[in-house]
């Protein structure tokens, strides 16, 4: 009995410590469309609001699955990732696909913002950036304000995050 609970705890400190560490959130899953107000990917939960899927037929290099998401055209797009937990913001692959459109990424703890960062495409294609102010910095909410206007249009494609020091996923 008691090797039975020892080899159970053993396989969830297993799985936790498979879990823990960085994650590619591609958006994958909802449908080209309207994004759902709420969704959930690689244990964080993603809360949108005036944004959009778009699937392979018209955008995604592929980094991480087709999907993009972007904010609706004239809109006030966000995109904001949450999670039991602290962690933090790595970097994001953005698409640049007219004029010179930014995103900015806020991040949070608790109700105070930590630091803010604010990435411009130079023009049209797929870039990385990686985190600035936002670096090494713990946070337990990011949120992202990817523009869509005349003055520029652009989508996420991957967002990468990481477990902020001692703060790994329970399983």
């Amino acid at each position: 009995m008691m090797r039975g609970i020892a080899g159970a705890c053993a396989l969830g400190l297993w799985t936790a410590a498979a879990q823990a560490g960085p994650v590619s959130i591609g958006f994958e899953g909802p449908p080209e469309g309207a994004a759902p107000a709420e969704m959930a990917e690689d244990g964080y939960r993603i809360v949108t609001r005036d944004a959009m899927i778009s699937g392979p037929g018209k955008s995604g290099d592929g980094t991480d699955g087709p999907n993009e998401i972007e904010g609706a055209m004239g809109g006030r797009g966000a995109v904001a990732i949450l999670r039991g937990v602290p962690f933090g913001f790595v970097s994001l692959d953005w698409q640049a696909e007219g004029g010179a459109p930014q995103v900015v990424a806020e991040g949070y703890l608790g109700p105070d913002l930590v630091a803010r960062d604010r990435f411009v495409a130079r023009g049209p294609g797929f870039v990385t950036f990686a985190a600035g102010a936002l670096a090494g910095r713990v946070i337990d909410r990011l949120i992202l304000y990817p523009q869509r206007d005349r003055r520029g249009m652009g989508a996420l494609d991957r967002v990468i995050l990481d477990d902020a020091p001692g703060h790994a996923p329970a399983s």
